[in-house]
């Protein structure tokens, strides 16, 4: 550092030899120095000041965004880029004014500063027809992937003179040249300029054009423009020269060659620009999409028809279909576990809709979905009609009217990468072909695609468990579990045998029973098919189980524990008196028994459209076959419940495999299934199948028996069948009157109660469309089934018969009838009472009547005796017809005083319960032929698909009959 002299001396004389120029120097040789002093020392305007002088003098510049940026935003927020243009004849004026050289580099530097396409492509030809002297010209863009490239017409005869907008070809006008074919095809292919002097003698050239426009070509120039990797971009074509004979020259076509190897990169450079705008857009496209899928999570069908029209639009394509998996499903899943839940389906210019399941099953569409979730690859077919490697899956349906010209189809992953479902977009429009970039786009779409449908499932998912939890607190808040009071009563209490009870008739009457009676036969049905010892259940453990089945079934009047008792039944008898047994393993037959003691587990009395109408949580919960789901969880839940899985000793494998078991048993008695599966069972009986070793025709088996046994009510002694008809009427017609009064729509006839008249009509149909098909082919299979089959056949002329008789009861209330008429009805009537011969109907063929209170059977018969059958005089029928309205209110009372009686009868009856076993043995076989009143649950009609109505009584008087 300097410093001043010691001594005397003045400021002055200091400063005086410290000049300017040393400073500088010496700040020039210490920038640190300076940097340090700047630090410490220099205020804020100091530093002001001196940043405004370097910008004034310009050593400080601001960042200024590139050209390409401004226009990209431009043209990204729809501007227009405003541009300094002249006429074209004042710039070709001003082109032609020029050298050769500076013509050349001017034309360059003008296409060079050019990011737009289009524009690019019209100075192209514009600045081709100044250097050639050619009076127009055309040039065409390479498209396509790599095995399949064509050239589409951009632009289309351009002069020297004609604008932008008066040349260029939008996609309708478009013309589409494959590599190879025509002048402008051969030179893309062989990229070697074509020089042609005369068109007209070149066979590839087309004079069709000639011929539409009325212009004479005479020659032609033809040359491709290649990228910097020599790859064909472009077709750049001029035609006829002005001067001389038409004819380009040497010098003529090596102008040509040099201008275009610079067109090439102005061309390729302006593509880019082009293709980052076009990826700007398409990645917007996502983001918007996104944000619509992920609004969209409630219900699976808006958000699917979301993703359609999105497809469409960013795709630019005919149709779009989706289609859902019932599963998420892995590389390692079997083909034949794949299946499709759901499709839906969207044409250009149509509304959204829903696919059919035969849609899903049989169209061609669905077979190259089906391949792609399979195969979890994408698949591109631009050309149908040549493609070899997917013919078989192409074939065209009869009624299939769409024209498939080319497909897309890309499968829909979840975040874990299995596939949820498949994306087909089908005949791109304006005559293309979806491209490699098509492709990314549309895998890109479907990533969003899965994220959604993952999304809306999951959604869906927790709707279910907040309607499965609802259930269950309702099914909690009414169902208890057996007591072990009671569990120690029944274990104790000594199981009869099958024969006492009767358990091997196809006969058999559960009226005469107590309720504990039909647990101890239910108990009794697993002991004689040994399941109980081979599956070494405690004795404790099945009386529990079984107590607890029965507290699971509500009181209502039909589908309660009686019917569910009923069918276990009729199953027993089929297995055994029926020599079902023998082809059926023990793990089959124990879940037989189980799906046909549950297969009504907390049955509302209501059938599943009356779960939609009233919104249950049921409803939401099963979209299908509600009621039968939920009695299947019943069942599972009851198993799991402890002191209750009478399967705690079966391996895991054969657990799972009893719980399968029971599931297609219970869901077979969803009638509509058994129409579904009707047609393949016949097959196999028309076929003559013995083994029934196949697990699918098992399950068929299985299927058919279950509904054999649901509706067996249809095939008991007549007296029976009219009571359990009375029962099955009587729960429609509650859910009728509940529709009617507080839904406040109108019941379907069989649960009307004003149509109550035409019971034995419906009964006549039920039998033929379900019961007797189901009989007979059981029958063939199996001829020791036979018995339901006549039975059936039996009650279905006793119907008919009835309906004869209601269509002359009609004429009888008739209020323009006759008197005339009334005899002859008296006299026909009196002539079918004698011939029936009533008196010598014994007592005991008189049916009872049954109140089911609290689900517990009040046992009891009806004793009305007839009076011995004499001649009516006519005119006593023309009074009973006067006076129809007071015997009505007599008939009143007398079911009132029948109601006492039977009360009466069941307190008697339930003193004689607390006898010895041995005594109530005795009584069972002394009245075991007493027809049956009681029933609170014969199996009969299921819940969807019944035609009851009250019985005809049989057994009274003349009279009674009449009215």
């Amino acid at each position: 550092m300097y410093r001043p002299p010691s001594g005397g001396g003045t400021s002055e004389s200091s400063e005086q030899s410290i000049t300017e120029d040393m400073v500088t120097r010496y700040l020039a040789r210490k920038p640190n120095f300076v940097k340090r002093w700047f630090k410490d020392n220099a205020t804020n305007d100091l530093l002001t000041d001196c940043i405004r002088i370097k910008e004034h003098h310009g050593y400080l510049t601001k960042p200024r965004a590139s050209v390409t940026h401004e226009m990209f935003n431009n043209i990204i927020q729809g501007h227009r880029i405003a541009k300094h243009s002249t006429s074209p004849k004042h710039q070709y004026v001003d082109y032609m004014n020029l050298d050769e050289n500076d013509l050349f580099f001017e034309l360059i530097r003008d296409i060079a500063n050019e990011l737009n396409v289009d524009i690019v492509c019209h100075k192209i030809l514009t600045n081709v027809s100044i250097l050639t002297n050619s009076d127009r010209g055309s040039l065409f863009l390479a498209r396509g992937p790599k095995d399949a490239r064509y050239l589409v017409s951009k632009l289309f005869d351009v002069t020297a003179g004609s604008t932008l907008e008066q040349s260029l070809h939008n996609e309708d006008q478009q013309i589409i040249i494959p590599f190879g074919k025509g002048i402008a095809g051969h030179v893309a292919s062989t990229r070697e300029y074509i020089n042609i002097p005369d068109a007209y003698e070149d066979p590839r050239f087309n004079k069709e054009v000639d011929n539409k426009t009325g212009y004479r070509t005479h020659s032609i120039c033809c040359m491709p423009i290649l990228n910097r990797d020599n790859v064909v971009i472009g077709i750049a074509q001029i035609i006829n020269k002005k001067t001389g004979t038409h004819e380009f020259t040497s010098k003529d076509i090596n102008v040509f060659r040099n201008y275009l190897t610079f067109c090439g990169l102005g061309l390729s450079n302006a593509q880019l620009f082009e293709l980052s705008i076009q990826e700007y857009k398409k990645n917007q496209l996502l983001l918007n999409l996104a944000r619509n899928l992920f609004r969209e999570q409630d219900d699976l069908e808006h958000l699917v028809n979301k993703i359609t029209t999105e497809s469409q639009g960013l795709m630019q394509c005919a149709r779009c279909c989706v289609y859902i998996l019932d599963r998420a499903i892995s590389p390692t899943d079997k083909p034949e576990d794949i299946h499709f839940s759901k499709g839906f389906d969207m044409i250009y210019g149509e509304e959204f809709k829903v696919t059919t399941n035969d849609f899903l099953e049989n169209s061609r569409y669905a077979k190259i979905a089906y391949h792609v979730a399979t195969t979890m690859e994408t698949v591109n077919i631009n050309e149908i009609s040549n493609n070899q490697s997917l013919t078989h899956l192409l074939i065209s349906n009869v009624n299939d009217t769409f024209e498939l010209k080319n497909l897309l189809c890309v499968p829909i992953m979840d975040g874990d990468g299995h596939v949820i479902g498949v994306t087909q977009v089908m005949n791109k429009l304006h005559e293309r072909v979806f491209t490699e970039d098509d492709v990314t786009i549309i895998e890109a779409f479907s990533v969003f695609c899965g994220l959604g449908i993952h999304n809306t499932r999951q959604y869906e998912n927790v709707v279910r468990l907040t309607a499965k939890q609802n259930v269950a607190f309702e099914v909690l808040s009414y169902h208890v579990v057996a007591s072990e009071e009671d569990v120690q009563r029944i274990v104790h209490i000594s199981i009869p045998e099958a024969n006492q009870l009767r358990l091997y008739s196809w006969e058999f009457n559960d009226m005469i029973l107590t309720d504990d009676e039909t647990v101890l036969a239910s108990i009794r049905m697993f002991t004689e098919l040994e399941l109980q010892k081979k599956f070494r259940i405690p004795h404790d453990v099945i009386c529990r189980w079984m107590l607890s089945v029965k507290k699971n079934y509500r009181p209502v009047i039909y589908h309660n524990w009686r019917h569910a008792f009923n069918v276990a039944q009729t199953m027993f008898s089929m297995l055994t008196t029926g020599g079902i047994n023998g082809r059926m393993s023990d793990l089959e037959r124990m879940g037989l028994l189980i799906a046909c003691l549950s297969h009504d587990l907390d049955h509302r009395g209501t059938n599943n459209a009356f779960q939609a109408k009233v919104d249950a949580p049921l409803a939401k919960l099963y979209s299908t076959s509600t009621l039968e789901h939920h009695h299947f969880d019943q069942c599972i839940m009851i198993l799991q419940t402890e002191g209750n899985n009478i399967l705690q000793t079966l391996s895991p494998d054969d657990y799972k495999l009893v719980v399968h078991y029971i599931e297609l048993a219970i869901l077979s008695t969803d009638l509509a299934l058994y129409f579904r599966k009707r047609g393949d069972f016949q097959k196999l009986v028309d076929n003559h199948e013995e083994h029934w070793t196949d697990p699918g025709k098992r399950d068929l088996l299985r299927g058919m028996m279950m509904t054999a046994c649901d509706v067996a009510a249809i095939c008991k002694p007549w007296e029976m069948q009219q009571v359990i008809a009375k029962l099955v009427a009587s729960e429609f017609f509650q859910q009728g009157d509940i529709e009617r009064n507080q839904l406040h729509v109108e019941p379907i006839p069989m649960m009307d109660r004003a149509k109550k008249d035409e019971l034995p009509k419906m009964q006549v149909g039920f039998i033929d469309s379900i019961c007797l098909p189901v009989y007979k082919m059981l029958a063939e299979a199996e001829p020791r089934l036979a018995p339901l089959y006549d039975g059936c056949k039996e009650n279905r002329e006793n119907w008919e018969k009835i309906q004869q008789e209601h269509d002359k009861l009609n004429l009888l209330w008739a209020e323009n009838v006759s008197q005339e008429a009334l005899r002859k009805i008296f006299e026909t009537s009196q002539l079918n009472l004698q011939s029936k011969d009533l008196d010598k109907i014994p007592i005991d063929k008189i049916p009872k009547t049954k109140n089911n209170n609290n689900n517990n059977r009040k046992s009891s018969s009806s004793t009305s005796i007839r009076e011995q059958q004499k001649p009516f005089d006519p005119e006593l029928i023309i009074t009973i017809h006067q006076n129809k309205g007071a015997i009505d209110t007599i008939r009143g009372q007398i079911t009132e005083l029948r109601h006492d009686v039977n009360q009466l009868r069941t307190e008697i009856h339930n003193r004689q319960i607390k006898t010895p076993v041995s005594n109530n043995e005795t009584r069972r076989g002394s009245n075991s032929d007493i027809n049956n009143l009681n029933q609170t649950s014969v199996s009969h009609h299921h819940h969807h698909h019944h035609h009851v109505e009250q019985p005809v009584a049989t057994g009274h008087s003349s009279v009674c009959i009449i009215l």
